[in-house]
């Protein structure tokens, strides 16, 4: 027999799970009018490999670019991939370099993505280096901006188990 604990955690775990996905407000576009997203495209990259919640960014002449979050935060594609509040790196044609503040989760462990690049000419993939590993995606999943979540679906399972313990 389940106990009433359990009981109620499996009853309120899909309410938990619905309000992880609530996604954090993003604020207005830079002054300048151009979005990231619109940015990306322009150096042969999808617009969705950054979340809903970009809230600022800069671009230096040298490719050097900072890009702020409302605050860190999770989305699922292929994998589950973290988004620290502030992103870094270099930008050029097909290709994001020397990469700061993304996360992707495989087999429990979390891994920095160093760098994102696409074919030239472009093809159907993208592919993300995670140290010496390199992974080849469909680009299709992130040509279109994804929504952020502020907890992981494991951290809220775990909070939820916690609480009923």
């Amino acid at each position: 027999m389940i106990s009433s604990s359990w009981q109620l955690f499996i009853i309120l775990l899909p309410a938990a799970v619905v309000a992880a996905d609530v996604a954090l407000t993003p604020s207005s576009p830079p002054a300048n009018g151009t979005t990231v997203y619109e940015v990306l495209p322009k150096f042969g990259l999808p617009p969705g490999l950054l979340p809903n919640t970009v809230t600022s960014y800069t671009l230096a002449k040298n490719g050097a670019f900072e890009v702020d979050l409302a605050g860190p935060c999770y989305v699922d594609f292929e994998y589950l991939v973290y988004y620290e509040a502030k992103i870094t790196g270099f930008i050029r044609y097909g290709e994001i370099g020397d990469l700061k503040g993304i996360q992707v989760r495989r087999f429990l462990l979390w891994f920095d993505v160093d760098t994102i690049k696409v074919d030239l000419p472009p093809t159907d993939y993208i592919y993300f280096d995670v140290g010496w590993i390199t992974k080849k995606l469909k680009v299709k999943q992130f040509q279109t901006i994804h929504y952020c979540r502020k907890k992981g679906l494991a951290d809220m399972i775990m909070e939820q188990a916690e609480g009923f313990l």
